[in-house]
């Protein structure tokens, strides 16, 4: 493997660097299989339509992003979740004829997150909850 290596080292390259450096339309070693665009007056009705459907596909399949669709999608939902919440627990508006005031209980659970951080039962455990210090048993011998 080593012997090989250092024997493709020592080679000259097939071309030049200097040549294939730039790169242009005249010594581009990758030529075109077909002309683009293609000159429309040659081509018939239907081989114009059909180059026309295939651009307008490519050029929907490159203008996709699917990142940022789901980002926006994901912006909506929350910009409509928390214009409900707002609506819901803070407006006060009427409805129908009725005037909508939330409660203030309702508001003071949405402000502690329905319970779970208010501040008079920070510290109540759950029945079924462990004994935070179990006694210690003796330990056998």
């Amino acid at each position: 493997m080593f012997p090989t290596f250092v024997r493709r080292l020592a080679q000259s390259a097939k071309e030049p660097l200097t040549k294939r450096v730039p790169l242009t339309v005249a010594n581009n070693p990758y030529k075109a299989r077909k002309v683009w665009p293609p000159d429309f007056k040659e081509l018939t009705h239907q081989q114009q339509l059909r180059f026309e459907k295939k651009y307008k596909r490519r050029i929907t399949l490159a203008s996709r992003s699917p990142r940022w669709e789901k980002g926006v999608k994901y912006a909506q939902l929350i910009t409509i979740a928390a214009a409900l919440v707002w609506l819901l627990f803070y407006s006060e508006f009427e409805w129908w004829g009725q005037k909508y005031k939330p409660s203030e209980e309702l508001r003071k659970h949405a402000n502690n997150l329905f319970g779970v951080l208010d501040p008079e039962k920070r510290y109540e455990r759950r029945k079924d909850a462990p004994e935070v210090n179990p006694s210690k048993t003796p330990e056998s011998k």
